[in-house]
């Protein structure tokens, strides 16, 4: 097999991890980058996705003749492509991806009976099929959480109080969903009381996982607060987890990114979200905190699970949120540009974007986030401080990034420890200690 300095990848992306093949382009031989853009009338805006990479080559056609046979390697951090990687795996192509396991995270009742087989714990949970069944189930009940099979780009999960304070949301989906709203497969889960939030940041080669990984705290699209841990060190939920789902992830042959959100109430760990692919807004401090995750990637893709290794335990990260140019603070459906500073570029993992003339450019999308900053260390508060210094660098850009989270992220960590769960091998400290950091 090639050594991973003289080996041609193609990630292939919709576009929020284009800085994995600018990245890993500093290892092998040569990357490419393609995102999907082929509509009857092609839009500039999704084009344009990659071009200017400072390492990486854009790609427009990756199964031309030219170039196809010239590529070893096939990475998909994102979801969808399932049979295209066992098609490019059938062809003799190594990739790296989920191998169509990301139905685990669309198809949500798909998911249940998959815990259910596994035997992990399920939280009480209602299939509802069309929108005018779920408005008179939720009619009588209150408290819950209301998930969509498959289009998440048409709602994301959101809490329903009572029928009042769900109306608009619910009048409103009658609009998106259209004629197929009665098509639809909803799914209307309990609410847990958890006294503790935990994820799993790794992956997973044929049902193993690395002997060790990042876990982590998430404060939701604004914060990430990660350790590095031994895998016999990982909290007794999360090596459950693990296990139970190993059989799971082999019967798809799965190679690729590995995410878990667990909520842990009375003692009993709920497994969540899977996120079977690069986990977005928590798993870009591996571009910089894994120093050999190229060969992690290369080997694990031809099925050999190799130690990776890490350059600092702690890692943080804030999502950066472009500033509007309205007074009412609206999402203004137009281009944005950043002139990222040098000295902070290596720490911006941005999303969607191209580089022209030196500057970072976005097309227009629905959505104020642009990327995420990172900070590592070998501290909480050493990573903490690294990532403030990084935002201080972007000051005097149209960007920001809500970091007072840190304080409840702290006391969550705080709380995991005093019912057995590790995070890191140093102290944790108060969490009114790190407010003159984030200030």
């Amino acid at each position: 097999m090639k050594p991973v300095q003289e080996i041609t990848a193609c990630v292939w992306d919709y576009g929020t991890f284009a800085s994995v093949a600018d990245k890993l382009a500093e290892t092998m031989e040569r990357v490419y980058y393609y995102s999907p853009y082929e509509t009857e009338y092609q839009d500039i805006r999704d084009y344009i996705r990659g071009y200017g990479l400072k390492r990486a080559y854009k790609l427009d056609e990756p199964f031309d003749p030219g170039v196809f046979p010239s590529i070893d390697l096939f990475i998909f951090p994102d979801i969808g492509f399932g049979g295209l990687q066992r098609h490019l795996k059938s062809l003799g192509k190594a990739v790296w991806g989920h191998m169509g396991a990301t139905e685990l995270e669309l198809d949500r009742d798909l998911f249940l009976n998959v815990l259910e087989e596994v035997g992990l714990p399920t939280i009480h949970s209602e299939k509802i099929v069309g929108l005018s069944a779920l408005v008179e189930h939720l009619k009588d009940n209150t408290d819950k959480w209301i998930k969509l099979n498959r289009f998440r780009g048409n709602m994301d999960t959101w809490h329903h109080i009572d029928i009042q304070h769900s109306q608009r949301t619910l009048d409103s989906l009658a609009v998106i969903l259209g004629g197929a709203k009665e098509k639809v497969v909803f799914v209307v889960q309990d609410n847990i009381e958890s006294e503790s939030e935990i994820g799993y940041d790794g992956w997973s080669i044929d049902g193993k996982f690395p002997p060790h990984s990042y876990q982590g705290y998430e404060k939701k699209n604004e914060l990430y607060l990660g350790a590095v841990m031994d895998d016999r060190d990982l909290p007794a939920e999360i090596r459950l987890v693990n296990e139970r789902m190993a059989p799971i992830l082999l019967s798809y042959a799965y190679r690729g990114w590995w995410a878990a959100e667990i909520r842990v109430a009375k003692g009993i760990p709920y497994f969540i979200d899977p996120t079977p692919r690069m986990p977005g807004q928590t798993g870009e401090h591996q571009l910089e905190t894994c120093v050999n995750l190229a060969d992690v990637i290369w080997q694990g893709a031809n099925g050999r699970m190799i130690a990776p290794l890490f350059e600092w335990e702690y890692a943080t990260e804030a999502t950066l949120h472009y500033e509007s140019k309205t007074k009412d603070s609206t999402i203004v459906d137009e281009w944005k540009t950043l002139a990222i500073p040098k000295e902070v570029e290596r720490w911006c993992k941005m999303y969607h974007y191209s580089i022209m003339d030196g500057l970072y450019h976005f097309g227009a999308r629905n959505t104020d986030e642009v990327g995420v900053v990172i900070g590592m260390g070998d501290s909480i508060e050493g990573a903490i401080e690294h990532l403030s210094g990084n935002i201080e660098l972007l000051k005097d850009l149209p960007v920001h990034a809500n970091t007072s989270g840190f304080v409840d992220l702290l006391k969550s960590v705080k709380e995991a420890e005093k019912n057995g769960m590790k995070f890191g091998s140093g102290d944790i400290p108060r969490p009114e200690s790190v407010i003159k950091q984030i200030a």
